[in-house]
């Protein structure tokens, strides 16, 4: 089973920054106007350079029990299982350890007593880490002790006002320069340190169920899960955007064909109109032609004997009325070359009877001849000559 360097655990916590120290501009001790480097401040004052140099021993060796625990309370299980006997508790008192010494002298299972050697070391490594930290403690100025409701940044400003007599403006700018956290815990401990304008201050476990060390990873994994989420969801987005995007594409094709349709549909709609106005207005119409009996004999639409049509020719009929709007038509002499009429006649006579469907007015000078289409459902839709004697 691989041994607990502690070496390494001082590695790791020194990575992580566990003290922070600023110079403050404006500070009331008579601090330069410009910080100096850090290496700079702590050795112009040995004091406070031993002094942070115990806190952060404290932080690295609380680690390092938490270590050596957690592999006490492993190979103790292992011990469980192959003799099936429990040891009491996880500290271990002297004469705990003078019996497993006894144990580990009677042991004939090399493998088991090698286990008991671990546990044994496991256990002395705690008591020696402990002490050191009591020796430690023993140097250094007594530390907040954090309660529920307390912040870094409160603890730091009271210190500075109360033990350094600095303003309240004065300790929040200072502590604010400093590196505090926001992961603190009851029954943790702050450390504070002050010299010369300059502070610092750092916070270890105490009697806190947790580690400083261990809410910050925790907190970095909270926000490392958040930002998975938020890129999951950021992807998730992306997607619906593309489906969005290809609805309203399909959407804008789809507009513009109904549009399209739209349009050859009114247009379609306006024919059907014209056509439509163009059948009702022909069933509502009448169409004729007018001529003197001589030109229409000429044309030879006219039987050369008797007042008969001599054949029927659509292209003969230019001219139209619309019976919903007028009845009658008027006919002028002199349009025809004739200085009066005597009479009119409607061919064919088989089908359009004077004074039955039609008649006929004459003005006194007989110059002007008024056609009075009587019987309007007689004429509707069809066509009649007006023959000029």
């Amino acid at each position: 089973m691989q041994t607990f360097s502690f070496r390494s655990f001082q590695l790791l916590a020194t990575a992580f920054g566990i003290i922070s120290l600023v110079g403050c501009a404006d500070a009331p001790d008579g601090a330069q106007d410009e910080s100096p480097e850090l290496a700079g401040i702590i050795l112009e004052d040995d004091t406070l350079a031993g002094q942070v140099d115990s806190a952060n021993k404290i932080a690295l060796s609380e680690g390092a029990i938490h270590q050596q625990q957690a592999q006490f309370i492993e190979l103790n299980n292992a011990f469980m299982e192959r003799t099936g006997r429990k040891l009491s508790g996880v500290k271990l008192t002297e004469r705990q350890a003078e019996i497993l010494k006894t144990m580990l002298d009677k042991e004939e299972d090399i493998s088991l007593k090698g286990l008991l050697q671990q546990i044994l070391d496991t256990r002395t490594a705690i008591d020696e880490l402990e002490g050191e930290i009591a020796d430690l403690k023993t140097e250094l100025p007594t530390p907040d002790v954090v309660s529920r409701g307390d912040t870094h940044m409160g603890l730091s400003t009271d210190y500075l006002m109360k033990t350094h007599g600095l303003s309240k403006d004065d300790a929040q700018r200072l502590a604010r320069r400093s590196l505090l956290t926001n992961n603190m815990a009851p029954g943790m401990e702050v450390w504070h340190f002050y010299a010369d304008g300059v502070y610092g201050t750092t916070v270890t476990q105490g009697t806190s169920r947790f580690s400083p060390f261990f809410l910050n990873v925790r907190e970095k994994r909270k926000l490392r899960d958040q930002r998975d989420e938020a890129v999951a969801l950021a992807a998730s987005l992306e997607a619906e955007i593309v489906v969005l995007e290809t609805t309203r594409d399909q959407l804008r094709r789809d507009l513009t064909t109904v549009t399209r349709q739209r349009d050859d549909l009114q247009v379609e709609r306006d024919d059907l109109w014209d056509d439509k106005e163009d059948l009702v207005t022909a069933d509502e119409s009448t169409y004729f032609h007018v001529d003197t009996g001589r030109r229409l004999r000429e044309k030879d639409v006219l039987a050369p004997v008797g007042m008969r049509l001599k054949e029927w020719r659509k292209d003969l009929f230019t001219q139209k009325l619309d019976l919903r709007k007028q009845q009658s038509l008027r006919v002028y002499a002199e349009d025809f070359g004739v200085r009066r009429i005597r009479k009119v006649i409607l061919l064919p006579k088989s089908r359009f009877k004077e004074g039955r469907d039609f008649q006929v007015e004459l003005n006194e000078a007989k110059e002007i001849a008024t056609i009075y289409l009587d019987k309007v459902e007689a004429f509707k839709g069809e066509a009649f000559v007006v023959v000029i004697k």
